[in-house]
This record gives structure tokens, C-alpha cells and sequence, in this order.
């Protein structure tokens, strides 16, 4: 690699099939997923506050998802999430409703 134009050639190559894969993978496919409340916190901080939802669902299994901090779901409540689909990357969760 003493030579510039190699390193040059070798890192747009890396960028381009970099930039390709990840093109190739993106989706806009979305899935819905339902996943049944566990707890409901509310957290204050010096830049304000915050609400987590620790749910549980097949799909998931058992994680902890921010949502807005008007959002008021009792523990035992339904919940619907949108995430992307197809990616190389785990993608978050968009919270659409409780019920």
C-alpha cells in the first residue's frame, strides 16, 4: 500500500460495495407486533422525562421500549409496535397504539 493511487482505488471500492450492501438490504417493509405490558415507568432527569414500557411478546420476548411520555398504558394492556423488516441491523420500535 506505498503506492496512494492503490489506497485510493481500494478504499472507493470499499465504499461503493459498502454503500451496494447496504442498498441491496434496506426494505420498507414493515411488521406489526402486539406485546402485552409489564410495567410502566416514568423517569425524570435534568433534560426531563422519559417512559420505558417493559413488554413481552413471542416476537420479542421481553425488552423495555421507550415511548412517548403521554402515553398512559396500564400494566396487562395490549400494545402495538411498527418495525422494519430485512436488514442488517436490529431496528427500532415505533409505538402506535395501546389498548
Amino acid at each position: 500500500m506505498d503506492n496512494p493511487k492503490t489506497f485510493i482505488l481500494v478504499f472507493v471500492a470499499a465504499i461503493v460495495a459498502l454503500c451496494l450492501a447496504l442498498w441491496l438490504t434496506s426494505s420498507e417493509e414493515t411488521q406489526t407486533i402486539t406485546a402485552k405490558v409489564i410495567s410502566n415507568t416514568l423517569t425524570q432527569s435534568l433534560d426531563g422525562q422519559r417512559r420505558y414500557l417493559t413488554v413481552e411478546s413471542e416476537v420479542l420476548g421481553t425488552k423495555r421500549v421507550a415511548v412517548p411520555t403521554s402515553v398512559h398504558c396500564p400494566e396487562g394492556a395490549l400494545v402495538t409496535f411498527n418495525q422494519a423488516t430485512d436488514s442488517l441491523f436490529e431496528q427500532p420500535l415505533t409505538f402506535l397504539n395501546c389498548e
